[in-house]
């Protein structure tokens, strides 16, 4: 799994708010180094290569996990064990994931993330977005640009969502959760309702911290990320 390493790449824990329910949704962002064009990419048992970037935070980067525990790691091998022997093609996900990242912080990230042309771009930013209160149409805005993005670069794009619970009020929640449908649907792009179903609030499936998922956090991540993707990619 390639895991880049941008410019002012940080590795900070996610905010802090003091209310431990609301941090259960804590997330972070990355660039990939490869610039070969797509079509000429071969692995070395001589299948094409398909590469994902996954646009993320803290939960993408596997923040309190080993790079081999967190969920990128463990799709790709997922993805190369029990897809690629039916599309035959070999698969490699190019972690993005930064610890603290906004969806702003994609948006400034973006054209050099996709100077690498990946076959496809998994956007699950925003978590951070509702932790701290910002606009909501500030982050619509911001996720809209990084689709609107992939789109003039040919990439297919899949978006996952988030949910937070109802710190900021209960309105401010349920608008938070229908930005990403509302952007699904007019992009006419694949979600994934809830990125952290399973895990989110779950101390089971996340460390001490009740913020970040433990490695079977990570895994049941892996699962539901695993499903839309095969029930999206051509």
């Amino acid at each position: 799994m390639t895991n880049p390493t941008p410019p002012n790449r940080r590795k900070t824990p996610l905010l802090s708010l003091g209310v431990s329910f609301l941090l259960l949704f804590a997330c972070g962002e990355s660039k990939p180094t490869e610039t070969n064009g797509r079509n000429a990419r071969q692995t070395e048992n001589q299948l094409p290569l398909f590469r994902i970037l996954i646009l993320g935070d803290s939960l993408t980067e596997g923040y309190g996990v080993s790079e081999s525990e967190a969920y990128p790691s463990l799709l790709e091998k997922k993805l190369n064990k029990e897809l690629s022997p039916k599309t035959k093609v070999h698969y490699k996900i190019v972690n993005g994931g930064i610890s603290g990242a906004t969806t702003s912080g994609g948006v400034s990230r973006i054209e050099w993330f996709l100077q690498s042309k990946p076959d496809y771009l998994l956007v699950a930013l925003g978590g951070n977005d509702g932790l701290r209160g910002i606009s909501l149409d500030e982050m619509k805005k911001n996720i809209d640009r990084i689709l609107q993005a992939a789109k003039e670069n040919d990439i297919p794009v899949m978006l996952a969502g988030m949910k937070i619970p109802p710190n900021y009020g209960p309105e401010y929640s349920l608008a938070f959760t229908q930005v990403f449908e509302k952007l699904a649907h007019v992009h006419e792009v694949p979600l994934i309702p809830f990125l952290l179903e399973g895990v989110g609030g779950n101390p089971k499936l996340n460390l001490p911290d009740r913020i970040h998922p433990n490695p079977l956090g990570h895994q049941a991540i892996c699962q539901t990320v695993y499903k839309s993707l095969v029930a999206n990619l051509n």
